[in-house]
């Protein structure tokens, strides 16, 4: 045979096992009873037995599933949407409770089975996955530990469950046994400040920060951004009731407008606009509300920060 033929045949293979492995994919899931469930939209086949028959191209098998599971949390998004509010996905990726926890789970478990080296699903799963199941959550990415021994910042994402259940000893302990395993020194700093004051909000600042810089998702990324701005806005506001209450203590009432009040504002760090009032991390106007009861601020309806 000669060097083009085997060129052509070698391409024709690779686009012959791409289409079969989309379509094994497909024919995978087409075994499920006609009648079912809407909502069961779990893989029918085990994770080992898809493996089995991926026929070498578990990679692509375990791409579709990924884009298939994708799909289904933005599906459930879409149906779980009052009418006239919005949901912001990037944002609630570690709120959304309209998934099914056993298609979550199977798909995940699919996904991890088909292609254990794929990082950034487990990095997915430790933010969207607690919010279901944490416990699914904790032994995925102890799945994704023991298949990728040499990936030190999945014991961040592991850490980062535990921390958020409120075991600060169990994400200390996450922490530790991934600084052992880099030069980052700043792993075995977190392991200790989680460990002597895990609600601090600087702890969860320099969690939100270190997810931010390792992630490798894109859509975890923009969460963690806007994880941090939420963050700092809660800063801004305190500060800013602060100054409002030293306004109303000197002046026996609240100020009519942000304006009275600019020089303060400023004074205290805060990003003011030169209209007076002062700008939250999305650039924003905070919104100064004026009652009855006495005077506060809050986010203005066009501010894209986080809303707890």
């Amino acid at each position: 045979m000669t060097a083009r033929a085997r060129q052509g045949a070698l391409v024709l293979a690779l686009l012959l096992g791409f289409a079969g492995a989309v379509g094994m994919a497909r024919v995978l899931d087409a075994g499920r009873p006609t009648l079912r469930a809407v909502a069961d939209e779990a893989p029918y086949l085990a994770p080992d037995t898809a493996r089995r028959l991926a026929l070498g191209f578990e990679g692509l098998a375990a791409d579709w599933y990924w884009l298939s599971m994708l799909q289904y949390i933005g599906r459930r998004i879409e149906e779980s949407r009052t009418v006239g509010a919005a949901v912001d996905q990037a944002v609630q990726l570690d709120r959304i409770k309209s998934v099914d926890p056993r298609v979550l789970r199977r798909l995940l478990d699919m996904i991890t089975t088909l292609d254990p080296r794929f990082t950034a699903v487990y990095e997915f799963a430790a933010v969207v996955l607690p919010a279901v199941d944490a416990e699914a959550a904790i032994t995925l990415l102890e799945k994704g530990i023991r298949e990728n021994p040499d990936q030190w910042y999945l014991h961040q994402q592991l850490a980062y469950i535990f921390w958020q259940r409120g075991e600060n000893l169990a994400a200390a302990d996450a922490f530790r046994r991934g600084a052992n395993m880099t030069t980052a020194r700043w792993m075995e700093h977190m392991a200790d400040n989680i460990e002597a004051r895990g609600d601090d909000p600087q702890v969860a600042r320099a969690m939100y920060a270190r997810m931010y810089e390792q992630a490798q998702d894109e859509q975890v990324k923009e969460w963690a951004r806007r994880r941090l701005m939420e963050l700092q806005s809660l800063e801004e506001r305190r500060a800013i009731r602060g100054v409002l209450s030293a306004f109303i203590k000197a002046q026996q009432r609240c100020p009519r407008d942000w304006t009275e009040v600019t020089a303060a504002l400023a004074s205290a760090g805060l990003p003011v606009s030169p209209l007076g009032p002062p700008l939250d991390p999305s650039g924003a106007p905070y919104m100064l509300v004026l009652s009855p009861l006495g005077c506060d601020v809050t986010l203005h309806p066009v501010s894209t920060v986080p809303r707890g």
